[in-house]
């Protein structure tokens, strides 16, 4: 069975938490590989505006490149609708067959609302999830649901266990608003696409 990790999020812009957390789940559970794929329109973001896509989908390609084992679908970005991870897991799972087995990747903050998402019963019967979770971050809550969706649903889920790194992609926006430095919160290539295009500075 080849197993294939799907990392979605606005990656508005992606950083190193990001890249972290793909690294980590994919040598842990031994991913083939991992797709990233930028949401057009998150449903949880209806009341933000996201940067462009062409340029969201950009600063993932500059992060992952050195990367052989990442890639990038723009599969969300092509759409003119809000974009449904059911929607878009299923859409993958037609294009690979039942050979390959998929697992989403997610942080903790995201997976505890895992029971509002669009369609979660089909989500968590069909598809296995990867959690991303830091030391002592909301492991009782987390404990929680995971155990409701293994028991409602029998979904396949695990944690991927995190060092202490708190990055967030608010924080990078706001410190490039002001002009303060963003050094080692992600990759130089996308500071330099970031600043190149002026996308999050003062217009």
């Amino acid at each position: 069975m080849n197993k294939i990790g799907i990392f979605g999020g606005s990656f508005d812009p992606i950083h190193y938490g990001h890249l972290l957390l793909a690294e980590q789940a994919r040598c842990t559970f031994d991913l083939s590989r991992v797709i990233f794929v930028p949401a057009k329109i998150s449903p949880f973001k209806l009341n933000t505006v996201p940067t462009r896509g062409e340029d969201r989908y950009n600063m993932v390609r500059e992060a992952i490149e050195e990367n052989p084992y990442f890639f990038i679908s723009d599969y969300e970005l092509q759409k003119k609708t809000v974009s449904y991870t059911i929607e878009t897991l299923q859409a993958l799972k037609k294009e690979w067959g039942d050979q390959t087995e998929l697992y989403f990747i997610t942080g903790t903050d995201a997976f505890l609302s895992i029971m509002n998402w669009s369609h979660s019963k089909e989500l968590l019967t069909e598809f296995s999830f990867l959690v991303g979770n830091r030391p002592g971050y909301q492991i009782e809550a987390l404990e929680y649901v995971m155990t409701e969706v293994r028991s409602r649903y029998h979904t396949k889920v695990e944690t991927v266990e995190m060092p202490q790194v708190d990055i967030s992609s608010t924080d990078i926006k706001e410190r490039l608003y002001y002009g303060k430095s963003i050094k080692y919160l992600l990759p130089d290539s996308v500071a330099e696409y970031a600043l190149a295009h002026q996308l999050y500075s003062r217009k």
